[in-house]
């Protein structure tokens, strides 16, 4: 049997005032003359073609008190509906769906529809057990300027970060000497082929400030493939999110702290709410505990 649409309707309604039989139009739409006859009685009681309602049901409203509760933890976390349903149940001690959360941030346009998801392919998921094993850097350009970034891989905690007026090896350097001074020196650290990291040519045997800094510093240079992102997808993530986002805070350093110390990681241990700091912490190798403990006692 086939489906009705308003279209069909109106046929069906044109076919009932030519006088066709019901019988005809019944056997021509493939549906029941009982369902004709259904129409033609509507028709005929109202005096307008019926048309088919719209499937589901209909939204329900959504009281002020909730939307007002939806935009507070919006503005003072902003994230995204998942996260916020989380964290709305925590703060408040009530469940907000996060499907009614998106329509009130879709009201407010505090989000954009998409109209059309792709399917992502599904990777294998690259990533550390411990705390300081490895991280992941890279420069991103932002308006005019320049910025710089490193995670910790397993936690995704930005352990440095700088923003310049150019990207360059030496301000490589200078933000890595202030990450390892307040975080200590990780085994290895991943970037791609880009001229602040590798030379440009002969890259296995030409000398770089990058690659010797590293050597001093005894920790292992891991170079991406070549056209393979996803190598070092979690650092361009996060500059994803920041050029997202940045327009909400004040300066780069806020958004990092934000990112680090409020925003808990859907790839951490979400049902706690685990931020990348705290994953961090709880991540760290146990003789990384003791080097951090002593740190922080000298530093008291």
């Amino acid at each position: 049997m086939r489906k009705l649409t308003n279209k069909k309707i109106k046929w069906i309604i044109k076919q009932l005032n030519k006088g066709t039989p019901v019988k005809e139009i019944a056997a021509v739409m493939r549906i029941t003359p009982r369902r004709i006859y259904q129409i033609k009685k509507q028709y005929k009681e109202t005096g307008e073609i019926p048309e088919l309602k719209q499937p589901g049901r209909k939204p329900k409203l959504i009281p002020k008190e909730t939307e007002q509760i939806i935009l507070q933890a919006y503005q003072k976390y902003k994230l995204s509906p998942v996260p916020l349903e989380k964290l709305i149940e925590r703060d408040h001690s009530i469940h907000i769906p996060h499907n009614t959360i998106y329509r009130i941030m879709l009201k407010h346009n505090l989000v954009v529809e998409n109209m059309n998801k792709k399917k992502r392919r599904k990777w294998v998921r690259f990533e550390r057990t411990h705390s300081m094993s490895l991280w992941q850097g890279d420069w991103k350009m932002l308006g005019e300027e320049w910025i710089i970034a490193f995670m910790d891989d397993a936690s995704r905690f930005i352990t440095c970060h700088g923003v310049f007026d150019s990207a360059t090896t030496e301000n490589t350097v200078r933000v890595l000497r202030k990450g390892f001074a307040e975080y200590g020196i990780p085994d290895e650290i991943l970037t791609d082929h880009g001229t602040q990291f590798v030379a440009a040519k002969s890259r296995k045997k030409a000398r770089h400030r990058f690659k010797e800094f590293l050597k001093e510093n005894g920790i292992r240079h891991i170079v991406a493939r070549v056209n393979h992102p996803q190598t070092n997808g979690k650092i361009e993530r996060f500059f994803g999110l920041m050029e997202q986002k940045l327009s909400l805070f004040n300066s780069v350093e806020e958004f990092v702290y934000w990112y680090n110390h409020v925003k808990p990681h859907m790839s951490l241990n979400f049902d706690e709410l685990e931020t990348p700091y705290q994953a961090f912490l709880r991540k760290l190798p146990a003789e990384r505990v003791f080097e951090f403990s002593r740190r922080w006692l000298i530093e008291e």
